[in-house]
């Protein structure tokens, strides 16, 4: 009798294990998704292209949000101007967060943390100086260069109608005067939304906000989720090496050599 009891309780565990293991896989495989994507060094064609093909990974999976972890000098106007485009016409939710500590979004690098749906930072960051310069960091001449801020200071300035005064003037000083500013700073006259420690604490800022997509507005939830890291291919890594333009300018002496 007791051999049926304990075979009973075996047989009885091992069907509640058939019952609840699929059931709490299931649960895991329908936490919100949250993809990171890491984008460290100088904006470039090659960057963009990355940038649109994990947007589109995103969208394609389905995800609850991506974090565009960003840490950049800047680089191509044009490039940058692309990644905005595919980061405002996203189906999901962009937030873009400088990090990590000591990361900077500069020139190039601060319009495209100011066209993420959320824009975030970490401690000890800064972000500005989005003056135009020339591709080896030289001065433009005076009609380019009046030309570039022009279209600049119009790209920044839709990027942030909707934030204070002070946020605004902020963004177009950036331009003009190449001013950069703290994480403090930025946070206090409302040009970034967050400031975050590390991505758990941005997550657990980022629960419940809204943002408004193209589509409308969307509530983020950000607890219980599944994290998952991108990062660029070989080949995307490759040529990042070769159009950096410290590698160009090394590879044309090298040729003139």
């Amino acid at each position: 009798m007791k051999k049926i009891r304990i075979l009973s309780l075996v047989i009885f565990v091992l069907c509640l294990t058939l019952v609840i293991g699929p059931q709490l896989a299931l649960a895991a495989g329908d936490a919100p998704l949250v993809l990171v994507v890491p984008l460290d060094g100088e904006i470039s064609s090659i960057t963009a292209d990355y940038l649109t093909r994990v947007i589109r990974m995103a969208e394609t999976k389905g995800a609850e949000v991506m974090v565009l972890e960003i840490n950049t000098p800047g680089g191509s106007v044009d490039a940058m101007s692309r990644m905005v485009q595919v980061i405002r016409s996203s189906s999901i939710p962009v937030v873009v967060y400088v990090a990590p500590r000591g990361a900077m979004a500069a020139s190039a690098g601060s319009l495209i943390t100011l066209a993420g749906h959320i824009s975030a930072m970490a401690p000890e960051t800064v972000i500005g100086a989005a003056s135009p310069v020339g591709s080896s960091g030289e001065d433009l001449g005076e009609t380019m260069e009046t030309k570039v801020k022009e279209i600049l200071k119009a790209t920044v300035s839709t990027l942030v109608v909707d934030r204070s005064e002070a946020a605004q003037a902020l963004a177009a000083d950036m331009v003009e005067n190449a001013r950069a500013v703290s994480v403090d700073e930025a946070l206090n006259v409302g040009l970034i939304d967050i400031k975050a420690n590390n991505l758990d604490d941005l997550l657990s800022q980022l629960d419940g906000k809204s943002v408004v997509l193209a589509s409308g507005i969307r509530t983020l939830h950000t607890t219980d989720v599944q994290v998952e890291r991108q990062s660029n291919t070989f080949i995307e890594q490759l040529l990042g090496i070769l159009t950096n333009s410290n590698v160009v300018l090394i590879l044309m002496t090298i040729g003139v050599q």
